[in-house]
């Protein structure tokens, strides 16, 4: 356990690439459990209901798992998927880990500080996505950014469109 959390942080610090991860579909299934559970706590401590929250986040981690298979298959590197898969997972989850408590506190306070904070480790979670398309794909961090970003942006649309947020 103590090696998947340091590959995760590892992952995240983009000392590691995906292919540094065994291909396990038991792990890809344990780490998307684990990035389910923080999706959800995340969207519950942001006001959703507990039956929104888990629908939401099955259906952003249905579609981040759908792009990349589609990608990869198109692209003639299918072999890849699991690993890229996990460490999306493991990057998820322990990025959604660190944002959780700055959810709260901007909740609480109405902190300024607080969405600067989870502005920050959002656009970290944009370069770790990049650093790993990077690795899966064989271009640049530029480009796996640039990418990542692009998807961020179209699946928010999309999720906001599916899931309105209701006041």
């Amino acid at each position: 356990m103590k090696a998947l959390i340091s590959a995760a942080i590892e992952l995240c610090l983009l000392r590691r690439s995906p292919q540094d991860l065994p291909a396990s579909s038991v792990l890809l299934w344990i780490t998307a459990i684990l990035n389910l559970l923080a999706g959800v706590l995340m969207l519950m401590d942001a006001d959703s209901s507990p039956a929104k929250a888990i629908g939401q986040t099955l259906f952003e981690l249905a579609l981040m798992m759908s792009a990349l298979y589609a990608a990869l298959l198109l692209n003639g590197r299918l072999e890849r998927f699991i690993q890229s898969a996990t460490a999306l997972m493991m990057c998820g989850f322990l990025l959604g880990m660190l944002a959780l408590p700055l959810i709260t506190w901007g909740k609480q306070n109405q902190s300024a500080e607080a969405g600067i904070l989870f502005l920050v480790v959002f656009a970290w979670g944009v370069v770790v996505i990049g650093h790993i398309l990077r690795h899966t794909f064989e271009f640049s961090l530029n480009v796996g950014i640039a990418i990542a970003l692009l998807y961020t942006l179209l699946a928010g649309t999309l999720v906001a469109l599916i899931f309105p947020v209701t006041g």
